[in-house]
């Protein structure tokens, strides 16, 4: 099939997955490939910074900039996708970002020095940050409404398993090999994906309309979002007084860089999308989703190594249902988004969510059974997976001009809201156990999780107002 017949497919198909002859699954499996990668690359490199440091001579500060880096680059340009993936024919684009991502990952795998290491991480993360909305772009244009849940479900796994997987993946080849070896893993199934784009992605899933690109905005953005990241992912590292400062300067950006938006032309990314409510709505849920399950990832290991004293490989088996309840479930949860609606599928995940953090909340003691909190955070795990898959029911809300913006903003909270979350649960934890009058550091840092606890019960309570907004199955 040549790129004619698959023009002339879509010619007489409103959606390419309605021509019989389109390679739907394959496609939307070579653009997953890039997308998984990208967001493995979050949390790949954590169980690798002990060695990292003593190979490079590096402090705890300057290490976490690896991580950090790569979230602030990534949340950064996100908001700038929209518009660049008007600019080439969506294969070029597809091939320039992995050819980016492979690039930056060969850098990182023989890099000499610190800085280069460092360099290759800002180069993938750059990649990471267009993976997901060609993916979502491909979706949108390939498959009609009623068939999109399906696709997001597999989306939502990449989302919450992805992240998961990477310390257990890291672990196990920093233990029998070396770091390098963490960069040098994902370039096989890189250039896969690569030859896979070459053979079959031969149309154009995008119109190529080369919107000019306000070059204040652009700055906004990167200085904006990433300042958030930024000043969230050193939250324990900066004063109170540089984290407000860095924060409120973020906000004042990001302000900036929102009421533009509406005053331009052809803005950088149209912000009018958050004007359509169903839409709104599954924003606030997935970012909240995002906060929530970050944080609580955080804190989990946090209490059973600290508060439980077991040990790391224990709180990994731990928490390993929940990585394979989410990935049972998503496509699950995606089918049924197709058949009954998102409010269906999103308004009971909001309620068992906020269930598993109340009994969590309740429940945590210093001699908790660990099978208790395994089976809860799976159940919270579980019901994330879900809320995120509702994300299908604000893009549908949309006009086809909005998809790729839609799919921008998408793109942007998750790991602004991420960080975010990550670095508030640990201070409110901080904060909790400083106010502590325990007698045990133990009893102290159990205060401290109840403390973050009872904030996320709060967060709950706010998805679910916003899940009980969303429109019932229309057939």
């Amino acid at each position: 099939m040549d790129a004619s017949d698959n023009n002339g497919g879509r010619a007489a198909h409103e959606y390419f997955a309605d021509n019989p002859d389109f390679p739907a699954k394959t496609i939307v499996a070579t653009l997953f490939i890039g997308a998984f990668f990208g967001y493995l690359n979050d949390t790949l490199l954590n169980v690798a910074l002990t060695p990292i440091m003593r190979d490079f001579g590096v402090d705890k500060t300057m290490v976490q900039w690896l991580t950090t880096g790569f979230l602030l680059v990534m949340g950064a340009f996100a908001p700038m996708t929209a518009a660049a993936i008007q600019w080439l024919e969506t294969r070029k684009m597809v091939l320039v970002t992995q050819a980016t991502f492979l690039a930056g990952s060969l850098v990182c795998a023989f890099a000499p020095t610190f800085g280069v290491l460092l360099a290759g991480r800002m180069v993938q993360a750059v990649a990471a940050a267009f993976f997901v909305p060609l993916l979502f772009n491909g979706i949108l244009t390939i498959f009609p409404p009623a068939h999109r849940g399906t696709a997001m479900g597999v989306l939502t796994m990449m989302f919450t398993v992805a992240p998961a997987l990477g310390p257990t993946i890291s672990g196990v080849i920093i233990d029998h090999t070396h770091w390098r070896i963490l960069f040098g893993f994902t370039a096989p199934f890189m250039l896969a994906a690569m030859l896979l784009v070459s053979k079959y992605l031969t149309v154009n899933l995008s119109n190529i309309t080369r919107p000019k690109i306000d070059a204040l905005s652009a700055v906004l953005s990167v200085a904006g979002f990433g300042g958030l990241v930024f000043a969230s992912s050193n939250f324990a590292h900066l004063s109170a007084l540089e984290f407000a400062a860095f924060f409120a300067a973020s906000l004042v950006l990001v302000g900036w860089f929102a009421r533009r938006q509406f005053h331009l032309a052809t803005p950088l990314l149209n912000l009018r999308a958050l004007g359509y409510r169903q839409f709104g709505y599954c924003v606030v849920i997935l970012a909240s989703s995002g906060f929530l399950f970050l944080g609580m990832e955080l804190l989990m290991p946090m209490y059973t190594q600290q508060v439980l004293m077991i040990t790391g490989t224990a709180t990994g088996l731990m928490m390993m249902p929940a990585s394979i309840a989410q990935a049972v479930s998503a496509p699950f949860f995606g089918r049924l988004l197709d058949k009954k609606g998102g409010r269906f599928v999103v308004l009971p995940a909001t309620f068992a969510l906020t269930g598993a953090v109340l009994v969590l909340w309740t429940f945590l003691r210093l001699d908790t059974q660990v099978v208790m909190i395994s089976a809860m955070f799976a159940l919270f795990a579980t019901a994330v997976s879900a809320c995120v898959t509702g994300e299908a029911h604000g893009l549908n809300a949309l006009p086809k001009q909005l998809n790729p913006h839609g799919a921008a903003i998408l793109t942007t909270i998750n790991p602004i809201f991420g960080a975010i979350g990550a670095a508030f649960f640990v201070g409110l934890t901080n904060i909790g156990e400083k106010l502590s009058s325990a007698a045990t550091l133990q009893a102290a840092m159990l205060d401290g999780i109840h403390l973050a606890m009872g904030s996320a019960l709060a967060v709950g309570v706010m998805m679910i107002f916003c899940a009980a907004k969303l429109k019932p199955h229309q057939k």
